[in-house]
């Protein structure tokens, strides 16, 4: 990898997180999508957050994809991290998706973790700071 992404400072601005986010395609996308990779992804969405501002589209539909093709409904570990991830770019179709797929899921605490995820976000997962607009 490039760049440690832990080592980033927690806020920066949305273009040069661009630009990280644009290493990481270029790193991971035809690389084994696995826990320490979905590590790196979740250090940028958790700075993403903070920007206030979407993903530019082409990115996002890539880590769409990227976020798909990880989901992975046997490993607790990787399915929490994905929703973070998830919740931290606000994917309402990797979000809907996983919320659609919790009755296939064989494991209580997995499904738990996703009932939990849908309770705290299914209303705001499109517009994270909806309230933030409230006078």
């Amino acid at each position: 990898m490039y760049t440690d992404f832990k080592s980033l400072p927690d806020s920066l601005e949305a273009d040069e997180l661009e630009v990280y986010f644009r290493q990481f395609l270029s790193f991971y996308a035809r690389k084994p999508k696995n826990l320490e990779a979905l590590n790196e992804l979740y250090e940028l969405a958790y700075r993403q957050w903070d920007t206030y501002e979407n993903l530019d589209p082409e990115i996002e539909r890539q880590l769409e994809d990227y976020l798909m093709a990880a989901i992975n409904f046997k490993s607790y570990d990787v399915t929490d991290i994905i929703i973070s991830i998830v919740e931290n770019l606000t994917m309402k179709r990797v979000f809907d998706y996983i919320v659609r797929s919790k009755q296939y899921v064989t494991s209580s605490a997995i499904r738990k973790l996703i009932i939990e995820a849908e309770e705290e976000y299914a209303d705001s997962i499109d517009n994270p700071y909806g309230d933030m607009d409230d006078d």
